[in-house]
Parts: C-alpha cells; sequence; structure tokens
C-alpha cells in the first residue's frame, strides 16, 4: 500500500471542502506518477461535487484549476482517471488518513540555510527528511509519497550515492541519523540543538576525536525556524537557544 499525505498551509485549511478535496486528489495523482503512468486510476472521493467537477469541471475558476491540472497530468502520462463517488462510512482508512498530522514537519528558512551553505563552503545536494513545500535541496526523499520525492523513508536507502546530505530530524532521530550515515559512509551536514545534556551531545563531541569530523559550527537559534503543524513547537519563532551544524563524513576511502 502506498500511503500519499502532507499538512495543508494555512491557506488550505481555509478553503471550502470542495476545494480540499481536489487539492488532495490533485497532491495524490501528481505525487504517485510512476506508479499510476500507463493506467486506469479509479479514484473513490466522498465529496460528490469534487467528483463531478474532476469529471467535467467548473465555472469556478478557483475549482477549474485543479480540474485542469488534474487533467492536464492524466493526460500526459496515460492516465484513465475514473473518479467515483464513495460513501465516507465507507472510505474509513483515507478518512482515518486525511486526519493524521505530521508534527515534525518545521524547517529552517532559506536564509539560515544559505547561511550555513557560505560557512562550510559547500552545499548538500539531497535533503534527507523533507517534503515538496520544505526542502532545502534539490533532490529530497520524504515521510510519505509526495511530488519530487526520491523514496519514502530516508532510512531505507543508502546515503552515499548521491552526494552531500541535509538532516534535520526530530531529536529522538539524530543518534539513528548518525548512524546511519556511518553504515552508507556518506557525509552530511546535520542540524542539532546545543542541548549539552541531551543523550547526543556527548556521542557528537566523541566524534570530533574521529576522521569523520570535519567541522562544526555554532549559530544563535533565534528566528531560523519555521513552525509546521504543531504551533506549540519547540523549533519555532521562540526558539532562543544556540543551534549547531556538524559536517560529517564516514567516507574514508
Amino acid at each position: 500500500m502506498l500511503i500519499c499525505h502532507r499538512n495543508l498551509d494555512f491557506a488550505e485549511r481555509a478553503v471550502d471542502s470542495n476545494e480540499r478535496e481536489l487539492i488532495a486528489a490533485a497532491h495524490l495523482i501528481s505525487s504517485c506518477i510512476p506508479y499510476l503512468r500507463n493506467s486506469v486510476l479509479t479514484l473513490h472521493m466522498d465529496n460528490l461535487n469534487a467528483v463531478k467537477i474532476c469529471k467535467k469541471g467548473s465555472p469556478k475558476p478557483r475549482l477549474q484549476k485543479y480540474a485542469k491540472f488534474i487533467f492536464d497530468i492524466c493526460e500526459s502520462n496515460n492516465i484513465v482517471l475514473q473518479p467515483v463517488w464513495i460513501p465516507r462510512d465507507l472510505n474509513n482508512m483515507a478518512d482515518f488518513l486525511s486526519k493524521e498530522i505530521d508534527f515534525d514537519d518545521y524547517q529552517v528558512t532559506n536564509d539560515f540555510f544559505q547561511e550555513v551553505c557560505r560557512d562550510m563552503g559547500l552545499s548538500p545536494e539531497v535533503d534527507l527528511f523533507a517534503d515538496e513545500k520544505n526542502t532545502k535541496a534539490t533532490k529530497f526523499f520524504s515521510l510519505s509519497y509526495c511530488q519530487g520525492t526520491l523514496g519514502v523513508n530516508a532510512f531505507y536507502y543508502d546515503w552515499s550515492l548521491r552526494g552531500l546530505n541535509w538532516i534535520f530530524v526530530p531529536p529522538r532521530l539524530i543518534l539513528r541519523a548518525i548512524n546511519h550515515l556511518e553504515l552508507c559512509k556518506a557525509a552530511a551536514f546535520i542540524l542539532v540543538p546545543q542541548w549539552k545534556t541531551s543523550y547526543f551531545y556527548p556521542f557528537l563531541q566523541k566524534l570530533r576525536t574521529t576522521s569523520a569530523y570535519k567541522k562544526h559550527l555554532v549559530y544563535s537559534g533565534k528566528n531560523i525556524f519555521i513552525l509546521g503543524a504543531d504551533t506549540s513547537s519547540y523549533f519555532g519563532p521562540s526558539y532562543n537557544g544556540n543551534v549547531e551544524v556538524w559536517y560529517l563524513d564516514f567516507n574514508f576511502d
């Protein structure tokens, strides 16, 4: 089973249910093109108006733009779309997934990322934990299927294949990310909060005595984070501690 999911942004949450359903349909189809190309797609939707708009279009420009986008992407990929209305109580799995929230979708500002690249003298080529809206590199891996993703769940992939990586993960995944980086003999910039009493900080300090350590820089964390779906997240405008960016390279060949 393929799962395609993302949080709606503030503006998208403010529109009516017809438009939200069309946004979801457009996102699903564009995200899964490699699996849908040259096929017949039966798309179950619990919004009858959205089904009609996918089939016939809409006189309302804000809705017609989604109908045209869906038509164009299906035509260019030889996808025969068959939108079908289904009662919500018969669409329990999709309804459940639609209510899931990615509370870790916070990000850093583009200005901060560019500052790091200038200071390091290098630019990461892959963002390992991102989506199409917040990626800091041209290539990225994501939590679920979305447009442009290289794959779902970066931990399933070899991080040494595509160049220098950018890693910004929830603190609970920092050690796992470093261990996978070492396993793959890969290189990355890793952004971490400067929490000297945390479980991961002593491990990073030990890496300074190894060949994997290249450099690390300390920055003020003020105004470098952009909140995601979780408006109470620690990583937001109220963050006032320091952060560190570590450049590690486990390729010793």
